[in-house]
């Protein structure tokens, strides 16, 4: 009903809807803005989502404005929608605050068991060095930007990924990443048969890089658009699932899937995420399963989000001793350095990194290492130089090329912990390789291939008295009769193939491994020793030819 108003000669008529005309158009506007936002957005439906709760908020408020900004008055509905609207900010208030850090530090801290480990042994086997992982991230992109160039046609169409996920396949150690439509119209041109394929890089070998085209195309993908995008694909099949992280993985027979991690709120209301499950969906035919932790399949390697892991590695040594002890005094308190980097440990793919003591710059006193699938974690004590310093250290040693460092990977090298690092120019090219010693960072190894490194590592080693390498128990020591000897040269270095009598074990030895290899020749009595491996063939890590003496 309008309001009028008389003042003197002029009659002024009050502008407004009729309050029932306001609340139909306030309601049907603010539900049209619904259907927008939550086709683009894709909220969870959950109660326990912090952003759920602030998009009915946000829905709320648009509906208050609307209806008072039509009806040009304070009604009934719009007064209890105001009042429902302050109700629910402030129990959102409440609820964060009691979820908080603040009242619930010891909570936080207890969310991740970690085991506490004193020997590096324990949880790292020695590896071998045709096993290092010698592709990082960055040159897994350049790899891949490179075998997409190569097929005709595709370039125009496609983009690679950038997410290159570290998995397991067998006994392969890959990184992983999907093609990608490059803009709305390519994906227009190319939704029926989908993305063709997919970049296969094996991280122990920078020649084994392959583009892997599918039979069926991937359909359901980041990438793609409209009911085709797999964020909404998944999202309209589960409306209260809190979705995280995703990774491209391979299943036992190699074939591609989405891994899409579940997660829940753990502490108080909104806080201590963690991942509950996981749903795994088909690329090509948008078919799901969700699986809870106890029968997730074995070939998926990465549950919990890394983000989410870590930040429970932070509060597990921040929070040591209570929220105060983090204001005052700051006793025992831990915190992770600034990166990270994955290993391979049993098939399994683990996140590391450096634990230091607040307030420390450059020295660790131990690693943190995490299982994504199970979240099995362990504190490693081993003292020695964070990520940085050893990467400045490897720099150091070829300051006159200008080469940068690498993250670090983690490795056991005879039972000493130690990084191994890439070395790349301005171009991002890999022209050298370094092994530096944890616990004390002035050993380093530099050379130009993997071989020549490690070798000169393993002299370094034995200079300062660490000669671990021919004590540990990893190593297998034999002796016996040549029955063949060849050789071959691999980025410029002579490498030995040798295979003993009564044995079908093939075992391979740089030339900078000793001098005598050169003047080795069948029927010599050698004594070997080796990290024993399942692998038919073996990198030697000591040759000594019995009826020689030129070590």
């Amino acid at each position: 009903m309008n309001q009028h108003f008389n003042f003197g000669n002029f009659n002024f008529k009050r502008p407004g809807m009729e309050p029932k005309k306001a609340h139909f158009i306030s309601l049907f506007l603010t539900g049209l803005l619904w259907l927008v936002t939550d086709y683009l957005f894709l909220p969870a439906y959950h109660l326990r989502d912090a952003g759920f709760v602030m998009y009915v908020c946000f829905l709320l408020g648009v509906f208050v404005f609307l209806d008072t900004l039509f009806s040009l008055r304070i009604t009934k509905v719009n007064k209890i929608s105001a009042i429902v609207l302050i109700g629910v900010v402030a129990a959102f208030f409440v609820l964060q605050f009691f979820s908080s850090e603040l009242l619930n530090a010891k909570r936080y801290r207890d969310q991740i068991n970690i085991a506490e480990v004193s020997d590096f042994s324990q949880e790292f086997d020695a590896i071998s060095i045709d096993s290092i992982p010698v592709v990082d991230k960055d040159t897994a992109i350049r790899l891949g930007e490179k075998q997409i160039g190569k097929q005709a046609g595709l370039g125009s169409q496609y983009d690679v990924s950038d997410t290159y996920t570290l998995i397991s396949s067998g006994k392969d150690l890959l990184r992983i990443s999907p093609l990608e439509h490059q803009d709305f119209y390519k994906w227009l041109q190319n939704s029926s048969e989908g993305i063709p394929g997919y970049i296969r890089v094996n991280v122990r070998d920078a020649n084994d890089v392959e583009l892997v085209m599918l039979e069926n195309g991937i359909i359901y993908s980041p990438s793609a658009y409209f009911h085709q995008n797999l964020f909404r694909h998944v999202r309209f099949t589960y409306r209260t699932e809190i979705l995280s992280d995703y990774s491209f993985e391979l299943d036992d027979a190699g074939n591609p899937f989405w891994v899409i991690s579940v997660v829940e709120p753990e502490i108080g209301w909104f806080g201590g995420l963690d991942a509950t499950a996981v749903i795994v969906v088909d690329p090509h035919t948008g078919e799901m399963v969700k699986y809870v932790e106890e029968e997730i399949p074995s070939w998926i390697d990465r549950v919990q989000p890394t983000e989410i892991a870590w930040a429970q590695i932070d509060n597990w040594g921040y929070y040591v001793n209570g929220l105060f002890n983090t204001f005052f005094g700051q006793k025992d308190m831990l915190q992770t350095t600034d990166g990270y980097n994955y290993v391979n440990i049993d098939t399994d793919t683990y996140i590391f990194s450096g634990l230091t003591s607040v307030g420390a710059d450059q020295s660790i006193s131990g690693f943190a290492l995490i299982n994504l699938r199970t979240k099995e974690a362990s504190y490693i004590k081993v003292g020695g130089a964070n990520e940085y310093s050893a990467m400045s250290s490897a720099e150091g040693q070829v300051q006159h090329l200008g080469y940068r460092a690498t993250f670090p990977i983690l490795l056991n090298v005879g039972s000493e912990a130690t990084y191994f690092v890439s070395l790349k120019d301005a171009e991002e090219l890999v022209k050298m390789y370094s092994f530096v010693n944890v616990s004390d960072y002035s050993i380093v190894g530099v050379g130009e291939t993997v071989s020549k490194a490690y070798s000169d590592y393993v002299k370094k080693l034995a200079q300062a008295g660490k000669d671990t390498l021919s004590q540990t128990s990893s190593l297998k020591e034999v002796t016996g009769t040549v029955s063949l000897i060849t050789t071959a040269i691999l980025d410029g270095t002579s490498w030995y193939y040798i295979t003993l009598e009564n044995s079908d074990q093939l075992y391979l030895a740089s030339v900078e491994l000793s001098n005598e290899l050169p003047l080795t020749k069948e029927n010599d009595m050698i004594k070997i020793r080796f990290v024993e491996s399942e692998n038919n063939a073996v990198t030697l890590e000591f040759f000594d030819n019995t009826q020689l003496d030129f070590q």
